[in-house]
């Protein structure tokens, strides 16, 4: 599988936090969850580092057995109980040798330590090796034993599960118990759980928790840039902030580096599509109905004839200086006086005519508005951007150029299509980005639900905008008359250069910190446009070095038969905080297996890097093993040694 250069980080660029590698490539638990590891020199749980043991199946306090002083292993509080022996402690626990009748002994008779109260059994989470010495605390990610540094494990290395690869809960998940048993977690149900850093009872982006249920930025319009909250994935102020608000992961959850981790700032893995790094844009998008007056047929606009055909056809043309130059105080645009006056192509029977009359609820949540949340994806387009596409696997689409008569031609000319002409036509293939049939609401239905057939736009390679049905031989109809708003979070450097190009109808409008910076408004064929954020534009749009700011880009579609997008990123880049324990402080933290302080390597004891050798429960049966059938052993194997259980 090929894995290219990385993407615009979408926990920046477009509003949903994506925990980076210290939590980078999946997300947090709820915000305020106690972090505790295990210091292997005192064998006390220390805060700040490893998992949360309120977590459902994480090992925590031990319970005694009212019966008869045997131990269980885990609390039962948590649901999960690991199989132990049970029973009065053998004649010579606590001495530090290890008999035939004991399972382990670490010269003590306490419990939570590794080694049971009674010596018959190990204690999850531990390795006991060596009869008289303390037991060395452990986390195997996918033996399906949740360690005190580890969110969940569900007995797999796998990411997509819920349990990443890393034994951290992904997007959108919960995970519980032992092994862990993840599911999705309900984002807008106001509850926050699982994975969700917050919760607003809504699933919509851009409104300071995204669709994901990660915090976002708050960019207030006319503010000096945005305020970055912790969680968000944006180092602002802040020692360190990895995309979540986890305590354990190294960075906590109120963004400060914990004892025992180095935080730096590191481009986390990608989404994958087809082998392909993507970027997965969040936007919303708004469905009108041909009731409302500004989408649609308009009374009095101004036509032209086809002089071939005679055809009389609407002369629209690209209209600027439609909006106002700054976003208003709840960050939409706001339109130039109290109407707006489209504009008309050259020829045509009038130079300009009242084209909008109810902008208010264009891009805001109104009666009568369908609000659909969504994304769009953005594929590697080879040239240090990322862009939209046709195809759902970044498919390009296929047009023509260099059209020539011929007699034997490669396929039916375009504007013959809806004629009788039996000639055809030689051009040469080119492949295009973005979509020329761009309908990101055909889903909905009822009273906004406006069908009808869509053509071909002649910036794709067709001449006369043939049908799409004559293009690809059959095709649905669409629902037209909706808007689109996408937005994306950057921290400028004015050592770098970040670009935006857009091509699109209808209206489109690009805000950069609330200026406005692309003006194509208007109804209109496809038109281009672009912005470039680097030192030279920084004051133009208020940007100084180190502050967060948002681009958002506004885009009707208001006409039938016509609907393109494509949106093109290049230079932006997002680094959460990449957070890795210290190995050989005797701690063992997130990302480490074992840490006993020398890490020297052996059986049952930690070796260079914080990994594990052979040991216990390892499932293989090595050296002096009697038995070893895993994790916490089973039946009258305990401790990788042959007991009788009584």
């Amino acid at each position: 599988m090929r894995r290219p250069a990385h993407p615009l980080n979408p926990a920046l660029v477009f509003g949903f936090a994506v925990a980076s590698a210290c939590g980078a490539s999946d997300p947090p638990p709820p915000a305020g969850a106690p972090g505790l590891g295990v210091n292997v020199g005192t064998g006390v749980q220390q805060p700040g580092v490893g998992a949360q043991p309120s977590t459902p199946g994480v090992v925590g306090p031990v319970g005694t057995d009212p019966t008869g002083g045997g131990i269980i292993a885990d609390d039962p509080s948590a649901g999960v109980v690991t199989p132990g022996v049970m029973g009065p402690a053998t004649p010579g626990c606590g001495d530090g040798v290890l008999t035939e009748d004991e399972a382990c002994d670490d010269s003590n008779l306490d419990s939570g330590d590794g080694c049971a109260g009674n010596c018959l059994s190990v204690e999850s989470g531990f390795s006991c090796a060596a009869p008289g010495q303390a037991c060395l605390p452990i986390a195997r990610c996918g033996d399906g034993v949740v360690a005190v540094s580890e969110q969940c494990d569900d007995a797999n290395r796998l990411a997509g599960d819920g349990c990443s690869e890393r034994c951290k809960i992904e997007i959108g998940m919960k995970c519980n118990g032992m092994p862990s048993v993840c599911e999705p977690a309900t984002c807008g149900d106001g509850i926050q759980e699982g994975a969700e850093s917050c919760d607003d009872g809504n699933n919509l982006p851009f409104d300071g928790c995204s669709d994901k249920c990660i915090k976002e930025p708050t960019c207030v319009p006319g503010a000096a840039g945005c305020t970055s909250e912790c969680g968000d994935g944006l180092v602002i102020g802040e020692a360190c902030d990895d995309g979540n608000r986890i305590d354990g992961d190294g960075c906590s959850s109120s963004c400060t580096i914990e004892n025992g981790f180095t935080c730096v700032q590191n481009i986390p893995p990608c989404e994958e599509v087809g082998g392909e790094c993507v970027l997965r844009v969040p936007a919303i998008f708004r469905d009108h109905s041909s009731a409302h007056p500004d989408f649609g047929p308009i009374m009095g606009e101004c036509m032209r004839t086809v002089e071939d055909t005679g055809e009389v056809v609407p002369a629209n043309a690209l209209t600027t200086g439609l909006v106002q130059n700054t976003l208003d105080g709840e960050g939409r645009p706001v339109l130039v006086g109290m109407t707006g006056m489209q504009k008309c192509e050259t020829g045509a029977d009038k130079m300009s005519y009242t084209g909008i009359t109810q902008f208010s609820d264009w891009f805001r949540n109104a009666p009568n508005v369908v609000v659909v949340p969504g994304d769009i994806v953005l594929f590697n387009n080879g040239s240090g951007g990322f862009v939209n596409r046709f195809g759902p696997n970044g498919e390009q689409f296929e047009g023509y150029e260099d059209e020539e008569w011929a007699e034997d031609g490669d396929f039916t000319c375009s504007w013959c299509l809806d004629g009788d002409c039996e000639d055809t036509c030689d051009g040469d293939e080119v492949l295009f980005d973005g979509s020329p049939l761009f309908f990101p609401v055909d889903d909905v239905t009822g009273m906004t639900f406006d069908e009808g057939a869509a053509k071909v736009p002649a910036e794709y390679g067709y001449t006369a905008w043939p049908w799409e049905e004559d293009v690809f031989g059959s095709a649905p109809d669409h629902n037209f008359y909706f808007t689109s708003e996408v937005q994306t979070w950057f921290k400028f450097d004015a050592t770098t250069s970040a670009t935006l190009d857009f091509t699109g109808d209808d209206d489109v409008w690009v805000f950069v910190n609330g200026v406005l910076a692309v003006d194509l408004g208007g109804i209109h064929v496809p038109e281009n446009g672009s912005v470039t954020i680097d030192q030279r534009s920084a004051a133009k749009f208020g940007l100084v070095e180190g502050g967060v700011y948002n681009i958002t880009v506004f885009q009707a579609e208001r006409r039938m038969e016509g609907s393109s997008f494509r949106l093109t990123l290049s230079g932006f880049e997002s680094t959460p905080s990449d957070c890795s324990a210290f190995c050989g402080d005797g701690i063992v933290s997130f990302g480490e297996e074992c840490d006993d302080g020398v890490n020297d390597g052996g059986y049952g004891e930690c070796a260079p890097g914080c990994v594990l050798g052979e040991f216990c429960g390892d499932g293989i049966v090595n050296g002096t093993e009697h038995c070893d059938v895993g994790p916490n052993g089973s039946g009258s194997c305990v401790g990788c040694r042959q007991l009788t259980v009584r």
